[in-house]
Order: structure tokens, then C-alpha cells, then sequence
């Protein structure tokens, strides 16, 4: 064991060199250094003149390694000048470690439907289902740190309550997080957007917001797979054979309408490349020359409502369309809104909201438009162990 003085003075050459700021490789120099000035000690030193010795420790002195230029005289003098700059270097790399990182940019992935007649009551979802509320200072708030594993792919309301669907599974937004929805145990799950989606596995059709004993109430069985759904007052199924209206446990073709669709977004409409189909009359209405749907949602009246872009001399922009029946009627929104519209909520009172995915939400209310950023203010951490995860 090595005596306390020895041991101490030890100590306080690693921290000198610790507040020195220099880094393993200014360490390694010094040492380099240290190791070249001991030789020339070595060498000059009384006891290694004596005939008796020099045979055996002057062999190692004459090694290559130890004759090499490093070890010379000229390296040595410019220690002070390499050793001013292995301090200075460190120091500035160690300044520019300590500046803080600029935060995550926060990204929405689309809009829960309103629980009644106002836009504004809209919840927004980001990808991984962080929920941002509105609150009372017209924003919307991140409070909860409740996240699910898959990204989100499907938005709406079952029983008044947010679902989403993420990685073939549906999940259900409970006031302490999100909870998966139990349908059946093999297969993956589809939803439908809107105030009252329905869920599918294979051939079965379920109301996920009618359960009986804590699970979905079966529906329907369908001659295939249900490839997607479309809710409302109804429920609208997509089949490999075409488009069907669910009455009860019997499906009836709907006649007059394309019989693949881009989306389903209602019982009433359905998307497809050149404009919206009314599942009803079967009426097509063509969008307007240069305008490309980005999102949309079923609005009030059963009307349709959406965000297109347009685009003009290079430059987007951005256009809140509503159709009811035949009635198409576009507003422009203001050249400073841009961005990507990920998802719209428009109630009877003309108010408007707009997700957009860079975090942003556009509100028209009183035809007046204005935006704000979403915002998080999660709690501290909790001390203790993580959370356990599955091997």
C-alpha cells in the first residue's frame, strides 16, 4: 500500500489536470513529455555512470523508442507552446458542450373530433398519441406524459371518449393514459374516424362504444375481410367486392358509386382522386382545378369539410373547403398560415381548427383567422425505478 502522502499527492495531480480542462490526449502528452525529461535526467544521473550498473540499465536507454527525434531537446522546448494549447482547446470544447440543446420540435399527427358543437374543443394528437388539450387560454396543452408504442394512424371518438388506432390496435384515451380496447385476441384491428367509430378484425364488425361485459359488441359478420369503415348516424364498409351500408346484422350494396374509394370518411362521404362521393346519391363533386386534398373530416349537417392545397407560382397555399350536398364553398386561408394540414374540425357556428403537423393550430373564428403553437407542461420525473418493459 502506498503511504497517504504519496497516495495524496497522486489525487491532486489528477485533479490539477482535471482543472486544466485537458482530456485524456492532453494527459497522454503530458505524460509523453514527463517520460522524455526523466530519460535526459536518467541519463546525466551519477548512478547510471557507475561501471558496475551500466551495462544493464543503459542497454534500454539505447532502445530506438527512446532515441527517437521525440524524446530531442527542440520537441522539449516547445512543451510550453503545445502545452498552452492542449489547455485552450478543451476548454472551448467543453463550453460548447455545456450550451443547452434546442428542444424537439413537436409534431401532430391529426385532430380527435369535438365531444359537441365547437371547433374548438377539437384534441390534438401527436404521433406517438401525446395529447394536447385545449385550455382555458384558447391553446392547446400537453399535460399528460401518456404516450403508445405504434404511431398513430386512425383518429375518433367512441362512447365520448378520443380512440386511435396504432400498429393494428385500437386504444381507448382514459383519463390516466391510453388503454388498448380487448376485441379479439389474433388479428389487427381497423377503426373508423368521426364521432362514432366502429372497429373490424377480418370478417367482424364491432361498436366499440357499446361493450358488453367489458368487451365490443360484435356487429356483423361480412362475407370478407372489412378493408376500412366509414361512421356516422351509419356505418359504411369497404369489401373487396365494393362499397356496403350496414343495416343491423345485413349488408346492402350500395349502388351508383365507384366501388374502390381513396377513403372513407363518413357514412355519407368517401374520397376518390378528382373529388367527393355522396354515398347517398351517389353524386361525385369534382374538386377544383389545381386544388389537392390534404386531410378531412365530416362536418356539421352532415356536410364535409377540408383542407386543400393549392398551388401557384411555386408557392402553397392553404384552403378550408366545405361541402354540403352539392354546395362547395372554398375559403382561403391567410398567405402567413403555410404548412402541412394533418387534420380540421368545423362546427355549425363557422369555427374552424386546423392541425398542422409542425405543431401549430389554426383557429377561424368570427371569419377572422389567428394561430398558436401547442405547448407541453409535463410534470417533474419521479424518483425511483423505469418503468418495467417486456424482454
Amino acid at each position: 500500500m502506498r503511504p497517504k502522502n504519496e497516495r495524496d499527492q497522486s489525487d491532486g495531480g489528477t485533479r490539477a489536470t482535471h482543472r486544466l480542462g485537458l482530456g485524456p490526449l492532453g494527459s497522454w502528452v503530458l505524460t509523453l513529455f514527463g517520460l522524455a525529461a526523466n530519460t535526459k535526467l536518467l541519463l546525466r544521473a551519477p548512478l547510471l555512470r557507475a561501471p558496475l550498473r551500466a551495462p544493464l540499465l543503459r542497454a534500454p536507454l539505447r532502445a530506438p523508442l527512446l532515441r527517437a527525434p521525440l524524446l530531442r531537446a527542440p520537441l522539449l522546448r516547445a512543451a510550453p507552446i503545445l502545452l498552452a494549447l492542449l489547455v485552450h482547446a478543451p476548454a472551448r470544447s467543453h463550453a460548447e458542450r455545456a450550451t443547452p440543446s434546442t428542444p424537439p420540435a413537436i409534431e401532430l399527427a391529426g385532430l380527435a373530433p369535438p365531444p359537441g358543437d365547437d371547433a374548438r374543443e377539437a384534441i390534438a394528437l401527436g404521433p406517438a398519441g401525446q395529447v394536447f388539450a385545449p385550455n382555458a387560454a384558447g391553446g392547446w396543452l400537453r399535460e399528460q406524459p401518456t404516450t403508445i408504442a405504434d404511431r398513430i394512424s386512425v383518429i375518433g371518438r367512441a362512447g365520448g371518449q378520443v380512440v386511435a388506432l396504432g400498429g393494428g390496435v385500437a386504444f381507448r384515451l382514459a383519463p390516466n393514459g391510453w388503454t388498448a380496447i380487448r376485441i379479439i385476441l389474433k388479428g389487427k384491428t381497423i377503426i373508423s374516424a368521426g364521432r362514432q367509430s366502429v372497429a373490424a378484425v377480418g370478417r367482424q364488425l364491432y361498436a366499440i362504444d357499446k361493450a358488453a361485459l367489458g368487451e365490443p359488441t360484435k356487429l356483423a359478420l361480412t362475407p370478407s375481410a372489412v378493408l376500412a369503415i366509414g361512421s356516422g348516424k351509419g356505418t359504411v364498409i369497404a369489401l373487396d367486392r365494393g362499397l356496403f351500408r350496414v343495416d343491423g346484422a345485413r349488408l346492402t350494396a350500395i349502388k351508383r358509386v365507384p366501388r374502390r374509394v381513396d377513403r372513407l370518411i363518413s357514412d355519407r362521404w368517401a374520397l376518390v382522386s378528382n373529388g367527393a362521393v355522396d354515398l347517398r346519391s351517389g353524386v361525385t363533386t369534382p374538386w377544383p382545378s389545381g386544388l389537392s386534398i390534404a386531410t378531412a373530416a365530416s362536418g356539421p349537417s352532415e356536410g364535409l369539410v377540408a383542407v386543400g392545397v393549392v398551388s401557384s407560382g411555386g408557392a402553397k397555399r392553404l384552403e378550408l373547403v366545405t361541402l354540403s350536398g352539392k354546395k362547395l364553398v372554398r375559403d382561403p386561408v391567410p398567405e402567413g398560415i403555410t404548412g402541412t394540414a394533418v387534420g380540421v374540425a368545423l362546427d355549425s357556428f363557422g369555427r374552424a381548427v386546423i392541425a398542422l403537423r409542425d405543431g401549430r393550430m389554426a383557429l377561424r373564428e368570427g371569419g377572422v383567422w389567428s394561430v398558436v403553437s401547442v405547448l407541453e407542461a409535463l410534470p417533474a420525473a419521479q424518483p425511483g425505478a423505469p418503468p418495467a418493459t417486456s424482454p
